[in-house]
């Protein structure tokens, strides 16, 4: 997500591709730091609370945790990094429901996925274990 949404909807709105491709590594720590810190606990919480969603549950397109996760992203990633290089809060806020339905799908049907099977192919992760 720290490299597909940059090339999404940074490059059209200005940022030449140089600068994507630095910043990469910056994003991805911050990312990285922010969902494991507060996105996941914050998302998976709100989930269940909100619609019973329980760690290892099967969704189809609806997926509760990847809802909550990809609103906080879509507006706390552009927020610190778009605003800080030449995005407008007036673009932030009117970009922001776009990048919030592109990054739900983006989460829900190839992020998470993907993210689980790495994480239990390489460390052994078993959400149904939690």
């Amino acid at each position: 997500m720290s490299i597909v949404m940059p090339l999404i909807f940074s490059i059209p709105m200005g940022m030449p591709v140089e600068i994507c491709f630095l910043m990469w590594p910056i994003r991805w720590i911050v990312a990285y730091l922010l969902v494991t810190q507060a996105v996941h606990p914050i998302g998976f919480g709100l989930a269940d609370k909100i619609f019973g969603y329980k760690m290892g549950m099967k969704t189809g397109l609806w997926n509760p945790p990847a809802f909550f996760i990809s609103l906080i992203m879509s507006f706390i990633m552009p927020a610190i990094f778009g605003l800080t290089t030449n995005l407008t809060v007036e673009a932030l806020f009117m970009i922001w429901p776009i990048r919030w339905v592109v990054a739900y799908f983006i989460v829900s049907q190839i992020v998470n996925p993907l993210a689980f099977r790495l994480a239990g192919k390489v460390f052994g992760f078993n959400p149904m274990a939690q």
